[in-house]
């Protein structure tokens, strides 16, 4: 019987399954295609929007640095001596921005952020009417974020295609950023004014302040900026931004953001500004040694990074002994000029002449401290000058000068200043309360000076002045300046003696020298070619330079030589005897870190001006290692020994008008005096058992005579004097550390150091050559005028750049130190080919 299958329970599919679902579920099966099309075109639009040149454009933000801040901070870690920068910015997250600015922002540029989607069409709408209804455009309809697009991506130019973009990259930002990190972005990016960038920057220069810090209506003032910097800043319009905050006032009071009474209060204050134009290299007290800074960062780094990286650079600068060193400086150089009758040359820089502002009231030059001092020399602004006198701004304090104050000029103010005018005066009374000055008028001296000082023991550069003002002189004297060191360098020829064997009480003879080779004779500060017998202490002491030369004669030129190289100087000596007396020229950062040497027992550090750097994430990107960059130069003994030289010259030497002083005569201080033949050139430099200070005077460029008299312990030591007692006043007063033993070596070579001097002596008593030459240099140091009779000898070239001639009648060889108190007539004129090819391109590189 045949068998019939059944599909009842294993039924098999229909292969028209699918027409049959849509014939009995046609609306359901409409629906659900429509959903699938309508994701796959949702897919498709976004893959396309994310692939657009503005998506890619605000994605990149993700990973967007603005150009940020770098800054150099004084040693504290807090002051900020000098910032580099492209666009001055200082950048804030959103929670650190104060609410009252975040509420200023959003009232009266956009109300309605948190609702909006990066264009707001309800604000466009409402703008489009009231631009309608007054015939002109009355408000603006740009949202935050479409601010913000065109800050980061766009030009202010006005078309309908930039608008366009502008729409489509604040949608983008909307879609990739939370509204907080917009408002963030924003609060960083908009430009206010005054070369600031963010409203952190903006509330730094308008009011010297942190945002946080800001009052109700300074934040009001700030808000109000961005629409249009250069329109509503009050430091151009003071009634235009005063009329700017107080709407934005109003718009916080409509939005409910401040009460009526916060809001009628606010309104009826003055805009009070306290301007800090950006902390500027070019007219700082700091700017000599920022500048420094700069440069080193810039070879470290490079200069994108340097100037755009927002790194923090922590320098080794105090800034109170900064300013101090400034003061000490500019006395030292105002105090030659009063020796020598200051006549007034005028030529003054005018701030209105040379567009430097158009507003005197808001002007800011970096003297402006605040903390004035009797005797302090600095600018002033003529903010006007009338036949009674002339009004002189410094800041927040004023002044009133007349003829009284400007007769050494040979005028009234009216016939010597006019209104724009920055001028130099000097502060002979302060009224704090008041905020008044009494001053008279002065002027930038001619003659220029500089100042170094440094931590003996870690290099550090405690302070550096490179002239009078670094806006009027970019030329750093202090390190590009080359000059000649007088008797400042012959600590370095007697360390290569008591490293020979000699001691400090070694006699030795001080009557006449001649060169053997040469002829050539030194002379001493009294022209006289010397005579007796005196020990090493004594001829340091009283600074002899025939007793310097027969050192080196003895020891011989390449130990001196060699001694010179050993103590880091940048410029080989020459190695010929006149070389004892100073010749080589030498910057005096360079001079000032060899004789730190001395109280660092016989170890120099090199000197430098960066402790460590960060960069803006305050990670450490570079830190001084003073291991590879200290080194000994000479044994603690032979330290000790130059030390107990070097100190009779301050007791009773050269120095010794600095005992004079009731707080220094206190210090363990040594140091020397250099002056240079003709008195070109004047130093001091010395040292306590921690701090090295060097300072020099004279005509930068030029090998022009500051005048007779003008030594070292003249025209130097005063300023080392002003400048190192505040500075160590509050310090300990440390000692030297007990002078250990001599070394095997240098016992060893006493007795060979005994034999060569024995020897010399022998040779120079029985040469009639050495006295023949010896009477005639001492007939020249008397100023005989009887003629010469047989012709005088060709200059020889003993420098390099320097001719020295035979000596005559009439002429000297080789620089000749001058640093004691003349007891006859001062030497002759150097005789220095000045106008030779190689002296003009050594001048070239001193200024």
């Amino acid at each position: 019987m045949k068998k019939f299958q059944t599909h009842g329970f294993k039924r098999q599919a229909s292969p028209n399954w699918l027409q049959d679902f849509f014939r009995r579920y046609t609306f359901l099966s409409l629906l659900g295609l429509s959903i699938i099309a309508g994701m796959l075109f949702g897919l498709t639009v976004a893959y396309q929007a994310s692939m657009t040149e503005e998506a890619q454009q605000v994605t990149a933000l993700a990973n967007y640095r603005p150009n940020l801040v770098t800054r150099v901070l004084a040693a504290d870690g807090k002051t900020v001596i000098g910032e580099f920068s492209v666009e001055r910015r200082i950048p804030i997250t959103y929670d650190e921005i104060p609410n009252r600015m975040k509420q200023a922002i959003w009232a009266i540029e956009d109300d309605r952020f948190f609702q909006h989607i990066g264009v707001d069409p309800i604000r466009v709408t409402m703008a489009a009417y009231k631009n309608i209804v007054q015939g002109r455009k009355a408000e603006g309809a740009s949202t935050l974020t479409q601010q913000l697009a065109r800050a980061l991506f766009l030009s202010p130019e006005k078309t309908y295609v930039r608008k366009i973009k502008e729409i489509l990259l604040s949608l983008q930002i909307e879609r990739y950023y939370t509204k907080e990190q917009i408002m963030e972005m924003y609060c960083n990016q908009i430009f206010l004014g005054g070369g600031s960038y963010g409203f952190e920057a903006g509330a730094q220069y308008y009011f010297s302040k942190d945002l946080k810090d800001l009052s109700l209506e300074e934040s009001a003032m700030l808000a109000g900026l961005p629409k249009a910097p250069s329109q509503y800043s009050p430091t151009r319009d003071e009634k235009a931004a005063l009329d700017r905050r107080n709407l934005v006032l109003l718009r916080m009071k409509q939005e409910g953001y401040i009460t009526d009474d916060e809001y009628n209060r606010a309104r009826q204050t003055r805009i009070i500004l306290n301007v800090n134009a950006q902390t500027s290299n070019n007219n700082s007290i700091y700017g000599y040694f920022v500048e420094e800074v700069r440069q080193e960062a810039e070879d470290t780094f490079g200069t994108t990074q340097t100037h755009t990286g927002g790194m923090n650079i922590y320098s080794t600068l105090d800034a109170r002994a900064q300013a101090q060193a400034v003061r000490s400086v500019r006395m030292g150089l105002h105090a030659y000029e009063d020796r020598h009758g200051k006549k007034w040359r005028g030529k003054l820089i005018n701030v209105l002449d040379t567009k430097m502002t158009n507003d005197l009231a808001h002007f800011a030059h970096a003297d402006w401290l605040g903390d004035y001092r009797v005797g302090d020399y600095l600018f002033g602004l003529v903010m006007g000058v009338t036949g009674a006198g002339g009004d002189i701004r410094f800041g927040d304090y004023k002044a009133f000068i007349t003829e009284a104050n400007t007769k050494w000029a040979g005028g009234p103010p009216s016939r010597l200043l006019k209104r724009g005018d920055l001028a130099v005066f000097k502060v002979i009374k302060v009224e704090a309360e008041k905020k008044t000055l009494e001053v008279n008028l002065d002027q930038l001296p001619s003659v220029d000076g500089a100042l170094v000082c440094l931590d003996a023991k870690t290099g550090e550069v405690k302070a550096m002045v490179g002239g009078y003002d670094f806006s009027t002189r970019k030329f750093n004297n202090a390190t590009q300046a080359e000059r000649q060191c007088g008797s400042a360098f012959k600590p370095f020829i007697y360390t290569a003696a008591i490293e020979a064997g000699f001691t400090p009480d070694t006699p030795i003879n001080a009557g006449p020298f001649v060169d053997p080779v040469t002829g050539w004779s030194p002379h001493n500060y009294d022209g006289s070619t010397g005579g007796g017998i005196l020990t090493l202490r004594s001829a340091l002491q009283a600074s002899v330079n025939v007793v310097a030369v027969r050192l080196l004669s003895i020891v011989g030129v390449d130990k001196g030589a060699e001694m010179v190289k050993r103590f880091g100087l940048p410029n080989p000596m020459k190695r010929v005897l006149p070389s004892a007396l100073g010749a080589t020229e030498e910057p005096l950062l360079d001079m000032t870190s060899a004789y730190s040497s001395f109280p660092n027992e016989g170890v120099r550090v090199k000197p430098h001006l960066i402790k460590q750097v960060t960069d803006a994430d305050s990670n450490i990107v570079e830190k001084w290692d003073a291991g590879p960059n200290s080194y000994r130069v000479i044994s603690p003994f032979v330290a000790a020994q130059m030390r107990e030289l070097m100190r009779g010259v301050v007791t009773g030497g050269t120095a010794a008008s600095l005992m004079s002083n009731k707080e220094l005569s206190k210090r363990m201080i040594c140091g020397k005096t250099g002056t240079v033949n003709d008195f070109t050139d004047a130093w001091f430099l010395g040292y306590t058992p921690s701090y090295t200070c060097g300072v020099w005077i004279g005509y930068p460029g030029l090998k022009k005579s500051l005048g007779n008299k003008e030594a070292g312990s003249v025209a130097a030591l005063p300023m080392w004097v002003h400048f190192m007692e505040p500075f160590l006043k509050d310090k300990p007063n440390d000692q030297f550390p007990k002078s250990p033993g001599p070394d095997k070596e240098i016992l060893a070579r006493r007795a060979e150091a005994e034999r060569a001097m024995m020897k010399e002596q022998a040779t120079e008593t029985g040469s009639a050559d050495a006295e023949d030459a010896s009477g005639k240099a001492k007939s020249a140091a008397q100023g005989e005028d009887k003629p010469i009779e047989k012709p005088r000898p060709a200059p020889v070239t003993v420098d390099g750049e320097h001719p020295q001639r035979q000596p005559s009648r009439d002429s000297r060889p080789a620089p000749t130190d001058i640093d004691r108190p003349p007891a006859r007539r001062p030497p002759a004129p150097n005789i220095d080919d000045t106008g030779s090819d190689k002296a003009k391109a050594k001048r070239g590189k001193n200024g």
